[in-house]
Parts: C-alpha cells; sequence; structure tokens
C-alpha cells in the first residue's frame, strides 16, 4: 500500500480532550502523561487517520481495516509491547461477540475489523433522543463485555464509552487492551477522573476497579454525560473520595450503578444478571432488543429465559 503524504510526528487531531483533562480516543490512555511520550520522530501515514492515544494511532487503510499502529520515538518499542499484549489478549480470548476480530499483529501494529458507527460517547452525543430499550441492551452488553476480560485474566484499567465500539447493528464491542493489566501485570493505561475509584496511586487495578468504572459508564449511558460532568476533576475526585455520586434515583439501572461505585457488587457477570432481570420485567412503547441483538414485538414482555 502506499503511503499518503502524511507524517505522523505528534498526538492525532482526531484526539478528543475532555473537560477533565484526559485524552478519550480509540487508544484510551489518559493524557496526563503524554508529556512523557516523545514525538520528535515521525512516519508516513498508511492511511486515514481515525483516533489515537499514548501508545498508538488508529488509521482506515484502503482495504477496510483498521491499523493500530505503535508511536514513532524513543518510546516505540514500549509501545510496540503494549500492542503486543493487546494482541495477546485478542488470541486469548478469542472471536467473541463483544469484541471486534483481530485481523493480523506484527511489529507494525494490530490490524482489526472497522466499526464505521464508532465509539459509543460520540453516538451519545450525536444523538439525544435514544430508546430506552437500545440503552439497556447496551448496558447488558457492556456489562457481558467486562465479564469476558475478567473470566480472561483481563483487567480493561480504562473502561468508558469511548472504548465502546457500535457494530451495524448498534451492539456493543469493547476494545483498547494496550494498556490493561494481563494476570496481574502492571497496567500502562489508567481509568479518567470520572471513571476511578479513588485509591493510593501505587495500588494495583483490580475486578473491583473495573467495576467501578462500569457503573460510570452505565451513568453515561442512561444520562448521556459522564458522572458529575458538569464540575472540575478536582471536585468530583473529593467528592468520589467521600462517597459523594451523582443522583441516580431516576435512573433504570440506578441501584446497580451505586453499587458498582460502593463495590458492594463482585462481578460483571453479577451487573449483567441484574440488568437481564430489569430488561426481563420491563415494558415500554419500543421495541426491547434482546442482548444478541434480536428485537422483540413492540410493547411486549421478553422472555426472561433469553437471559443466563
Amino acid at each position: 500500500m502506499s503511503s499518503l503524504p502524511r507524517l505522523i510526528s505528534g498526538p492525532p487531531t482526531g484526539a478528543i480532550e475532555t473537560g477533565d483533562g484526559h485524552l478519550n480516543s480509540v487508544d484510551g490512555h489518559p493524557d496526563d502523561s503524554k508529556s512523557n511520550v516523545d514525538y520528535s520522530s515521525s512516519r508516513d501515514a498508511q492511511g486515514e487517520l481515525i483516533s489515537g492515544g499514548i501508545t498508538g494511532i488508529v488509521e482506515l487503510l484502503d482495504d477496510g481495516t483498521a491499523l493500530k499502529a505503535p508511536y514513532p520515538g524513543c518510546e516505540i518499542e514500549n509501545h510496540i509491547l503494549d500492542i503486543a499484549k493487546e494482541a495477546s489478549i485478542y488470541r486469548r480470548i478469542g472471536p467473541h461477540k463483544r469484541l471486534v476480530r483481530m485481523l493480523d499483529h506484527s511489529r507494525a501494529g494490530l490490524v482489526l475489523e472497522y466499526m464505521k458507527n464508532g465509539d459509543l460517547k460520540t453516538y451519545l452525543r450525536a444523538y439525544t433522543s435514544i430508546p430506552t430499550g437500545l440503552k439497556l441492551k447496551w448496558a447488558y452488553q457492556v456489562a457481558e463485555g467486562v465479564d469476558l476480560l475478567h473470566q480472561n485474566g483481563v483487567i480493561h484499567c480504562d473502561i468508558k464509552p469511548r472504548n465502546l465500539l457500535l457494530d451495524t447493528a448498534l451492539d456493543i464491542k469493547i476494545i483498547d487492551f494496550s494498556g490493561s493489566s494481563l494476570d496481574g501485570s502492571k497496567p500502562t493505561s489508567g481509568e479518567g477522573t470520572r471513571f476511578y475509584l479513588p485509591r493510593h496511586w501505587k495500588d494495583q487495578p483490580t475486578v473491583t476497579t473495573d467495576l467501578f468504572a462500569l457503573g460510570s459508564t452505565l451513568y453515561e449511558i442512561f444520562q448521556g454525560t459522564s458522572p458529575y460532568e458538569e464540575i472540575p476533576s478536582s471536585e468530583v475526585e473529593k467528592r468520589f473520595t467521600q462517597k459523594e455520586f451523582p443522583d441516580i434515583s431516576g435512573i433504570l439501572c440506578g441501584q446497580i450503578i451505586k453499587k458498582c461505585w460502593l463495590s458492594q457488587v463482585d462481578s460483571a457477570a453479577d451487573v449483567q444478571t441484574a440488568i437481564g432481570n430489569i430488561i426481563s420485567h420491563t415494558v415500554n412503547g419500543d421495541c426491547i432488543p434482546h442482548p444478541d441483538g434480536l428485537d422483540t414485538a413492540q410493547g411486549m414482555w421478553i422472555d426472561p429465559s433469553a437471559y443466563p
């Protein structure tokens, strides 16, 4: 493939910096460590820039696949190792409906199937009237994806809507494992403030820290904004430390979210089951989707036997 006449020599223009001082992107790393990254080197672009983070950039190639390539520079060997870890996670878990398909891996990067519907955060911002049934499906599928990782020795370390892609059926695909902890390894990524369980900065991430981030992700799915999006991050951190969380009284999965924030849930599987129970007993005017993407008839109950 011929290279495009463009050089990668700094943070990608597709990266989105949020109000809490973190870089939201396909790669998903917080930008508070980007000062440690040397962008002085450059390389020819391979395709259309989609997004990027600290470890690498993501480009849409001419053949319709996505390439996640390591950033050039003095840290490139570390980025290559992180992407290799991500590839090993894909291989360990194998093909699954909650993951995008890995098509190839080499030192040049990771080739993945491309999700043209983009990430969940962008979708939530673009559409203000999303059916409750669709939000419930997403909530169920996100919990399913997180449980899939935990069952395979992976702590994601950066669960958030930006790291959830949507396929053509608007089903969830969880992504970005380059900074994750595998079998207790030291992570190279971390949650943004609104997804971060307050703890000593040296503490290793755990299932519990992932579940806290899952709670904030569920909140954003139902509310359209991340927790306390309107106040400074320093104040958010203070409130979270004091176990002061946004009001969840009017949210359909509010009690599940609160239990994630208070570390009162043991596993993502428990969250998935609880959401499945809500779906099973919910009737509304929308077409309520099954978690596997199959819709039931409008206004009908969902068969509880469809859920584990």
